[in-house]
This record gives structure tokens, C-alpha cells and sequence, in this order.
């Protein structure tokens, strides 16, 4: 009688779990517009998940348009988002 022992399977790595990355400087752009300007609810939404995004899992389509918004503010001021 023989027993068979299996290796356990890698765990996956975060950035393979998570389906975006967000850098500091988003994260902390985000959180400027959320705490200094007016927005409405689908900008903050979005932001709010920018900021998750940095931390942890969050909602991708949302994090994603928030990056946009972002990238966005750059341009109309004339400059190109470092993220």
C-alpha cells in the first residue's frame, strides 16, 4: 500500500489576481479630487475605486474609467498623466 503525496499548486501571486495596477500617484490624485472638488456620483464612484484598486481588489471597469478621468485632468492643463 502506497500513499501518493501531490505537491500543493503555487498560490497565485497578487498582481495575477488583480486585474489592474494603480500607482501611488493615482491613488493619491484620486484621493486630492475626492477630498477638494465637486464631482458627481459616477466621478466619485469611480475615483473611489481607484483608490481601492491601489489596496486591493476592486470593481476594474470602474477603477479603469477613473484612471481615464484622471488622465484626462492632465491633458487639460497641457501635460501627460505619469501613470
Amino acid at each position: 500500500m502506497s500513499v501518493q503525496l501531490r505537491k500543493k499548486p503555487p498560490a497565485p501571486s497578487l498582481a495575477r489576481r488583480r486585474g489592474i495596477e494603480v500607482s501611488r500617484l493615482a491613488h493619491n490624485q484620486a484621493l486630492h479630487y475626492l477630498a477638494h472638488h465637486p464631482l458627481t456620483e459616477d466621478e466619485r464612484a469611480q475615483l473611489t475605486e481607484v483608490v481601492y484598486g491601489f489596496t486591493g481588489p476592486c470593481d476594474i471597469v470602474l477603477a479603469r474609467e477613473g484612471l481615464s478621468w484622471l488622465r484626462e485632468r492632465y491633458r487639460e492643463r497641457g501635460e501627460v498623466a505619469p501613470f
